[in-house]
């Protein structure tokens, strides 16, 4: 039996801290094999050098494969170039791309007003004054902390994968295949995954952030109407079974 499960990277959300199936990701594993290397330089993790090395390891398959088969990689075709940069026109200006850039670009501008350090220091207040108990400061902080950390986490994702899936539809290369065979579907499944995601965790820093109310629900208005297009756009998203997760 296969140890690794075939594209299961290609269809998650990338946090392998939170993964359980990291032991038959070969992505993962990979990346595990850089990391007595970064042990032992702790700038190395933080450098391009691993982005670097996958580069160069992916630019010398892709020439060998084309090689193989005959193709010049040095040529460019102007007519693929004009379709390519129509299409990401295209997508640029699509109904669901402008939303998750909204989204991304308020929930950014809310973040960098300091409320939450502002409501941090608030609890420890509380603690220190004998208004709350450690526990009760603890459980505050370890809540906040998790909302924060899913909302900061698929943030830039969204807008990612919302790309990916347009692009990938905009492309019509999977047309040819059934619905539930095109990645395209897969990936606004975990776009749409991302963010339901988010809407939980921007719902749990209402209870924090009552005065923030009024820019909290714009914020989750904006992740609604996303989702709103998401689902118009690719309505069998649903029919795509992602490697691992939904088997």
């Amino acid at each position: 039996m296969e140890h690794f499960i075939e594209g299961v990277h290609n269809y998650c959300d990338r946090w392998c801290e939170r993964c359980i199936f990291t032991d038959r990701c070969r992505v993962f594993a990979m990346e595990k094999e850089d990391r007595p290397v970064a042990a032992n330089d702790p700038k190395w993790e933080t450098s391009l050098e691993p982005l670097s090395k996958s580069l160069e390891e992916a630019r010398k398959l892709l020439e060998y494969m084309a090689m193989e088969k005959g193709i010049d990689l040095t040529q460019t075709d102007p007519e693929f170039e004009k379709n390519r940069n129509e299409q990401k026109t295209r997508v640029g200006d699509h109904p669901l791309m402008k939303k998750s850039m909204d989204y991304m670009e308020q929930s950014g501008e809310w973040l960098e007003k300091g409320q939450v350090k502002i409501y941090t220091e608030k609890i420890f207040e509380g603690v220190n004054l004998g208004i709350k108990s450690m526990q009760e400061g603890e459980r505050e902080i370890l809540a906040l902390r998790e909302n924060l950390e899913v909302i900061r986490w698929y943030q830039p994702f969204i807008v990612a994968k919302c790309r990916r899936a347009l692009m990938g539809k905009e492309d019509g290369y999977e047309n040819q295949f059934p619905e539930e065979e095109r990645g395209y579907n897969g990936s606004a499944k975990i776009a749409r995954i991302a963010i339901e995601r988010s809407m939980r965790a921007w719902a749990g820093l209402l209870g924090f952030f009552e005065e923030e109310e009024s820019a909290l629900f714009r914020i989750l208005a904006s992740l609604q109407q996303s989702q709103v297009y998401l689902e118009k756009e690719f309505p069998h998203m649903d029919l795509f079974i992602r490697p691992g997760f939904d088997e």
